[in-house]
């Protein structure tokens, strides 16, 4: 049966032989392949889909209380069916909605518009908000746009995309700010904790990778000459603060056998230290910090990363992960013997397996580096200062590289 309210039967019968008539059209034409029907139909779909979806918004949006949404006492009336429009997935639309004063809160609200999850002032529903989201973060936004209306049938300039691909990232900066704000007492720190479902696992392991880099991302577009005659000198270059945290039993194998993490979050910024250091500590806690065995803090050998694991994690093991151990060596072979010569191979390979195969591998390598220092004589400047600079990152964190092959490729 057709519900007469939002599918008139006139209306769909209006559509069936607009779609007929277009389709028989279609296929007088030469070359016609499943592609060309299948977009033709998703054309005529929308134009069906588009007045089903406006009638049902507007029976949604006249289903709503007049009162507050955040305290849920009733508004004075300011003004009634005051029109919004939308761009949806099947094109624009118009709806109306009351609008009111909240004594309580302070504030002015539309009911409906919390009812329908839309953000203030934004001209997009939410589906195409995370349509636009996503295609940003794939492509540059004039080759989003194009997508868009390709794949989507979506009529979205480029600024269009950028606007409700910062409006989501400002969204999610809000949730993210949520969190942390939780993370500051208590109780919601116990409210974070329980929303990780890890208290009724099994004893397990949370890993902690932790790291930074140095990107290349223009800020302040079209503010440079503003700025320089300022005698400012615009920022191109950012560290980006970065980690990833997963438990130990959430490592996989693809059919292939290739290892894989089932599951696992991730945080990355350009915000400070402090706030990444925040960050991390909302999404270990959301990853079951509190209820973990074991938390092992895997890195570098940077300094802050360990000053940041004291702070935040005391009492989880820290480790320097085999690959950086195995740059340092590969440096310092390279700066003695020379890039992929046979004699920096021959003196390599015995101390990786040192690191690889013995329980004090990182101390049989400290040695040999201390050795070397006393052994050759015949070191330019620049190798004695490699040298001495490697002999220093050993005896700092050698202790840090304990059971280092165990807990790097269990």
């Amino acid at each position: 049966m057709v519900n007469s309210a939002f599918i008139p039967s006139k209306l769909v019968h209006s559509w069936a032989a607009s779609a007929e008539a277009a389709l028989n059209a279609l296929l007088q034409s030469p070359h016609i392949t499943l592609g060309h029907l299948e977009e033709l139909l998703e054309t005529q779909a929308r134009t069906l889909m588009l007045p089903i979806l406006s009638a049902a918004v507007q029976k949604l949006a006249d289903q709503q209380p007049f009162q507050c949404p955040v305290c849920q006492q009733p508004l004075q009336a300011e003004a009634r069916q005051r029109p919004r429009t939308l761009k949806s997935v099947f094109d624009a639309f118009t709806f109306k909605r009351d609008y009111g004063w909240c004594p309580t809160c302070a504030c002015y609200c539309y009911p409906a518009d919390h009812a329908l999850a839309l953000a203030p002032n934004a001209p997009a529903s939410p589906r195409v908000q995370e349509i636009a989201a996503l295609m940003s973060i794939r492509d540059p936004y004039a080759e989003a746009a194009k997508d868009a209306k390709r794949l989507c049938g979506l009529s979205l300039n480029a600024s269009s995309l950028h606007r409700e691909a910062q409006r989501q990232g400002q969204r999610a900066i809000q949730w993210r700010q949520r969190d942390i704000d939780l993370s500051h007492t208590p109780q919601g720190v116990s409210e974070l904790s329980a929303r990780s479902q890890t208290a009724q696992l099994e004893p397990f392991t949370l890993i902690i990778e932790i790291d930074a880099w140095n990107i290349r991302e223009r800020d302040d577009w079209g503010r440079t000459l503003k700025l320089r005659r300022k005698a400012k000198e615009p920022e191109r270059w950012h560290w980006v603060f970065t980690a990833t945290v997963f438990r130990l039993d959430q490592r996989a194998q693809t059919q292939a056998g290739r290892p894989v993490i089932a599951q696992r979050g991730y945080v990355a910024t350009r915000q400070s230290l402090q706030s990444f250091t925040q960050q991390l500590y909302v999404e270990a806690i959301l990853r079951g910090l509190l209820h973990a065995q074991e938390v092992l803090i895997l890195a570098d050998g940077a300094i802050w990363i360990w000053k940041l694991a004291d702070d935040r994690f005391k009492g989880a093991k820290q480790r320097v992960d085999l690959f950086h151990v195995k740059e340092h060596l590969h440096e310092l072979a390279r700066t003695l013997y020379g890039q992929g010569t046979p004699e920096a191979k021959q003196w390599l390979q015995p101390l990786l397996r040192f690191l690889e195969s013995r329980n004090d591998g990182a101390l049989d390598v400290l040695h040999e580096l201390e050795d070397l220092h006393q052994r050759l004589h015949t070191l330019t400047l620049f190798q004695q200062e490699v040298l001495e600079k490697q002999i220093g990152y050993f005896t700092t964190h050698h202790q840090r590289m304990e059971e280092i092959l165990f807990l790097t490729y269990e």
